[in-house]
């Protein structure tokens, strides 16, 4: 494991609706083919302690945090997991994305060594760019065209 010191990069914290986080992690394994160093999943269960929820968050931000702060990736605007680590968003430090797609996680680990507001604006295009509409004619079954 490379030391924060020779090799900074953001922090990335998936806290996520049970079991979301542990598959996003397994996802990005496989897209990358081998485990993402400082990247946690920490998946909210059902009848977790909101109390002691913000504690482990805290505490996951803490270790994950190498200098260059930490990106929490929740799946639902407005759940649990998102009003949670909403209370420990930091300016600089600690930013939080919602509405989480594997396209938004593969370029926030890609990019997070150009620090967070790289990061954070690599995994909004990556959200976004992940999003395709195709629409067939149905008239020419084989006339399709991305929108």
């Amino acid at each position: 494991m490379n030391s924060p010191k020779t090799h900074p990069f953001v922090g990335i914290l998936l806290l996520m609706h049970a079991p979301l986080a542990e598959a996003f992690l397994a996802v990005s394994m496989h897209v990358l083919g081998e485990a993402p160093e400082n990247c946690v999943a920490l998946s909210a269960q059902i009848d977790d302690d909101i109390q002691r929820l913000t504690e482990k968050v805290a505490q996951a931000v803490n270790v994950l945090d190498r200098g260059m702060g930490v990106l929490i990736i929740t799946d639902i605007c407005g759940a649990t997991p998102f009003r949670v680590a909403r209370q420990l968003l930091m300016p600089g430090k600690v930013a939080l994305l919602c509405g989480a797609s594997v396209p938004m996680l593969v370029r926030a680990l890609t990019y997070r060594e150009q620090g967070l507001k790289k990061t954070v604006e690599k995994a909004l295009s990556g959200a976004h760019d992940g999003i395709l509409f195709l629409d067939c004619n149905e008239e020419e079954e084989n006339s399709c065209a991305a929108s």
